[in-house]
């Protein structure tokens, strides 16, 4: 609706009321949803995507500390990991997203989701986050930012590829575009690594090395690009859910 006399549009600007209705109450595409303060526990934490695909972990030498604010604390020094009852598959040229709400409690080597030595999701150095892929070639693409990019705040990110052999990597953290020193960082211009991988545990590499530490209080995976409307409502959500 226009102002009276103004031109301006006034219409009030609607939010989100979740990650399913902020990309198009498309459930399908939305793989994992582990949901701030949503049926969170030290043993598992609840899929809300309706997949069923919850990350768990009986061993409780394992387990990581639920958080006051409803995540989970890994603890540094310790193997804190979780399983998901399903691997995600993303196969060549596929697009993805993937957003999350964490805070650091080092900035070296976090896993924050992975399979094995090939197929990772690494925030490290405080500068650089890593994505690894294995089908059909072993590609890492190195998105390297300034200082302090991954610092000990509470922090939401965002990973975007469009599909297509000529996929396009978007990263946001709190709802700004971040440019990364295309100088130091690898592999993440258009092009430059449109191949698949499988994640299947949340904190680790294969649940053996690189252990997240710090707090996860959010994280949500689709198995398609999103449009530039939907990363914008999936920011706005997040970002109203942990006050960022």
């Amino acid at each position: 609706m226009l102002g009276i006399g103004t031109g301006i549009d006034q219409s009030p600007v609607v939010e989100p009321a979740d990650l399913k209705e902020a990309t198009g109450n498309t459930a399908v595409s939305l793989q994992l949803w582990l949901k701030n303060n949503t049926d969170v526990t030290t043993s598992q934490w609840k899929d809300s995507s309706g997949n069923d695909n919850h990350a768990t972990q009986a061993t409780e030498a394992n387990q990581a500390a639920v958080t006051t604010d409803g995540g989970l604390d890994f603890e540094e020094g310790e193997s804190d990991h979780y399983d998901l009852a399903s691997a995600i598959t993303i196969s060549a040229n596929q697009g993805f997203c993937v957003a999350f709400v964490v805070e650091l409690e080092t900035t070296t080597d976090n896993a924050l989701l992975g399979k094995d030595a090939s197929d990772q999701f690494v925030l490290a150095t405080g500068t650089n986050f890593l994505f690894r892929a294995n089908d059909p070639s072993d590609t890492s693409t190195v998105f390297v930012f300034p200082s302090g990019t991954f610092d000990t705040s509470k922090a939401l990110f965002l990973l975007n590829r469009s599909a297509g052999a000529e996929n396009k990597f978007t990263f946001m953290k709190n709802g700004s575009t971040l440019t990364a020193d295309v100088d130091l960082s690898s592999n993440e211009a258009s092009g430059e690594n449109p191949n698949g991988f499988d994640i299947n545990v949340i904190g680790a590499k294969s649940g053996t090395s690189k252990f997240f530490d710090g707090k996860l209080l959010e994280l949500a995976f689709w198995n398609r690009s999103l449009t530039a409307q939907e990363i914008a409502d999936v920011n706005s959500y997040l970002q109203e859910i942990h006050g960022l």
